[in-house]
């Protein structure tokens, strides 16, 4: 999906028009519905999560443009199911059963899933931790600070292009890492 102009990027506004969003909705949500599916094994939230996805993605207006609007819609993803793992885990739903009621007790789906939702974050971060230090440096600046790439560039140093490179081999990394995409 190739949307870009003369500098390989493409405004957000641009990206924001109804026939676009529509487009991306079309090609990207069975992927996201997929990679949801594979986080959570719920199907009854798989839907309700994509939704929610690009939700976020039309009301969150990034401060520059968006070069890969399917790797920021999968980041989206990610960090709903990383904050639905850590609201659940919050809410502490801690069952007392003694020894003897252990054996007929199974895991449940709110179980299941939250350990998997464990299991992502941890491949996450630990995947995080791998990266080479500027290449993890650029990501954060990026994605946790909200940096623009001129900033980020400016902050550490480097070209516009090497922040491009440096999160784009970040991005690729951690999809595989966490993903098991190849």
């Amino acid at each position: 999906m190739s949307h870009d102009d003369d500098d390989g990027t493409c405004q957000f506004a641009e990206r924001r028009s109804d026939r676009f969003i529509d487009r991306l909705f079309r090609t990207e949500a069975p992927r996201l519905a997929r990679f949801i599916r594979r986080s959570i094994k719920q199907p009854d939230d798989v839907h309700d999560l994509v939704q929610e996805t690009f939700v976020n993605f039309v009301a969150g207006a990034p401060k520059s443009s968006v070069r890969n609007p399917e790797a920021y819609l999968t980041t989206i993803a990610r960090r709903l199911l990383w904050g639905r793992a850590k609201r659940r885990e919050a809410q502490g739903n801690v069952q007392h059963v003694s020894v003897d009621d252990a054996d007929e007790l199974s895991i449940g789906p709110e179980q299941e899933w939250m350990m998997e939702a464990s299991d992502v974050i941890r491949r996450y971060e630990q995947a995080l931790a791998e990266l080479p230090a500027r290449t993890r440096e650029v990501f954060r600046l990026s994605r946790q600070e909200d940096l623009a790439y001129e900033e980020i560039a400016e902050r550490l140093g480097i070209t516009k292009r090497m922040v491009k490179y440096h999160l784009r081999k970040a991005l690729i990394y951690l999809d595989r890492r966490v993903n098991g995409n190849d």
